[in-house]
């Protein structure tokens, strides 16, 4: 038996010690023997980070992520032996944000006399392709297959309104809201949108759809007024968009990998991306941390729901990890990267108290993703500088809440009833079986301003402005990142690549590859992995008649629903 127990013990060391040297050696970058292209194939949404370990001998893949995809792309750029890229989309399944973070590194290629060549199977199988084409359209040499489709249909945004269907339940929504333009609680009120709603929602799907339409004419070398035309025209054959100029050619994929031989001379090395990349330089001991900040704000934990696959992202997880920033002293500057539509007030507050304390010690700049509004962007309301992307989401400066009253529901459609006790003249003033006396309703709406001009102070403090330029810009009135430079909410347009600049120059580094790009939150170690309990990041919530009795309803801080679909496919 004891030798047996040896032999296992053996075993498990062997196992350790070849996952390790395993993860060590997968973070050199590969041995280029000649010409080398590196390729990425994207079939999987894409989030900014998927902190997942990195254990290939125990057999868990790597997922791309924005981030991972960043980096290697930024050491194959600069990498002499990688002569180009490429690209095969297969699905694009991220928002328009990180589509246009990808486009600056593909351009980025092409500034460097690299070939960029895009793959696309089809652009939209019975769905919208814009955001596969828009991508793609950055690309050199673009080649479709000979039976794809080129659906390059435009923009198109439903909202889904509730109203009725809480009608017809005896369901009776109250929301109060600061800001006419505030309009996330408008699901559950109205039958369609508010005048304020349509027209923010229009203006974004105008600028929106002109940076989609100016991309797409660049990179094709046409004008923005055909380009108009074939998204009316759309959906287009692989025959009609090669004759009107969105494509090269029409290929096969053996056909297109036969092309990309040829272009890297005809010995070429196919480097898949998720195996290139070397970290940090060797040696530095200066490094700059870029922090992710991912999903709806909340209270205490943050994680992936199991069941949804939504991301939270807490606040008790992000302040422990900024104080061990803070308390490390190789870390000379921190890149908030936020990708959140808001959520909880008290959640955020909390937060941007945090930031503010490492900011005392450590410049924090800003980059924002797909969207960063609402709670999203009170956190990043006091960073050194804001960096966006044209079409990110951001602002929605303003406050909703409420509740659903369900006695009707419960007694009418149910045959529940209440025999309900208190004490305290406001002890139901949370109670989802009845409205807001006069008081309460007075009460409730001087604690939502309250929240109100505490958010707009927070935001001319960082911005440097009055309260009430804040409030001209606020409302509740969501922004793209290219209008929010214009008013003053960011500082500049740009990617990871100009937020790592900056990072850059407000530490005082003289060059930028001499500082190693650390990641967090670090992905679990092997040891996690083999030593943890195993369970979800955040526990599959208890479903109940009760809580179906009682409707979630919209935090303080939220984008309304349309407006996350916007980053979504679309």
């Amino acid at each position: 038996m004891k030798k047996l127990l040896v032999v296992f013990l053996v075993l498990v060391f062997l196992a350790l010690l070849a996952a390790v040297a395993g993860i060590l050696l997968s973070n050199q970058a590969p041995s280029l023997g000649g010409p080398s292209v590196v390729t990425l194939r994207l079939t999987e949404p894409l989030p900014d980070y998927a902190p997942a370990p990195d254990v290939p001998f125990l057999g868990i893949d790597r997922d791309y992520s924005l981030a991972s995809i960043y980096r290697g792309l930024a050491e194959a750029r600069e990498d002499d032996a990688v002569k180009g890229v490429s690209l095969y989309i297969q699905n694009a399944r991220f928002g328009l944000g990180k589509a246009q973070e990808l486009r600056d590194l593909l351009l980025s290629f092409k500034q460097r006399e690299k070939f960029v060549d895009c793959y696309l199977e089809t652009a939209g199988e019975g769905t919208n392709g814009t955001l596969s084409y828009y991508l793609a359209a950055a690309c050199d040499h673009l080649s479709l297959a000979p039976a794809g489709h080129l659906n390059l249909l435009g923009l198109y945004a439903d909202s889904a309104f509730f109203r009725g269907t809480l009608d017809k339940l005896k369901i009776e929504p109250f929301f109060s809201r600061i800001g006419p333009y505030k309009s996330a609680a408008e699901a559950y009120t109205e039958y369609e949108h508010s005048a304020a709603a349509e027209e923010a929602l229009g203006e974004l799907l105008d600028d929106i759809y002109d940076q989609i339409v100016s991309a797409i004419a660049d990179g094709r070398g046409l004008e923005p007024a055909a380009v108009r035309e074939l998204i009316d025209r759309a959906p287009l054959t692989a025959e009609e968009a090669l004759a009107a100029g969105l494509v090269d050619e029409l290929a096969y994929p053996d056909e297109f990998e036969s092309r990309i031989d040829e272009l890297a001379g005809g010995r070429s090395r196919l480097t898949a991306l998720s195996d290139y990349g070397s970290g940090a330089p060797f040696g530095t001991t200066r490094r700059v941390a870029v922090v992710f900040a991912q999903g709806t704000i909340i209270r205490g934990r943050g994680g992936i729901d199991p069941w949804t696959q939504q991301r939270y992202l807490g606040s008790e997880t992000l302040q422990e990890l900024l104080r061990e920033l803070a308390d490390r002293p190789e870390i000379v500057a921190v890149v908030l990267r936020i990708d959140s539509p808001g959520g909880s007030a008290l959640a955020s507050d909390l937060m941007l108290r945090e930031i503010e304390s490492l900011a005392a010690h450590k410049p924090i700049v800003v980059s924002m993703s797909d969207v960063a509004a609402s709670g999203g962007y009170y956190i990043a309301a006091k960073a050194a500088r804001i960096i966006t992307q044209p079409a990110t989401l951001t602002g929605s400066i303003g406050v909703t809440g409420g509740k659903l009253m369900t006695r009707r529901f419960q007694q009418e459609l149910l045959g529940i009833s209440h025999d309900t006790l208190r004490r305290g003249a406001n002890a139901d003033f949370y109670s989802s079986l009845e409205g807001f006396t006069p008081v309460q309703l007075a009460r409730f709406e001087e604690l939502m301003d309250d929240v109100y001009t505490t958010f707009v102070g927070h935001v001319a403090d960082g911005r440097s402005m009055t309260p009430d330029e804040v409030d001209a810009v606020a409302g509740g009135r969501v922004w793209t990142g290219r209008r929010a430079v214009d008013l003053g909410l960011a500082d500049e347009l740009g990617g990871l690549d100009t937020a790592l600049e900056a990072a850059r120059q407000a530490a005082g580094a003289d060059d930028l590859s001499a500082l190693a790009i650390d990641y967090f939150p670090r992905p679990p170690s092997l040891w996690d992995l083999l030593y943890r309990r195993s369970r979800p990041l955040l526990s599959a919530r208890r479903l109940d008649l009760e809580q179906l009795l009682e409707p979630h309803t919209p935090q303080l801080l939220e984008l309304p629903p349309a407006l996350v679909r916007l980053t979504r496919p679309f």
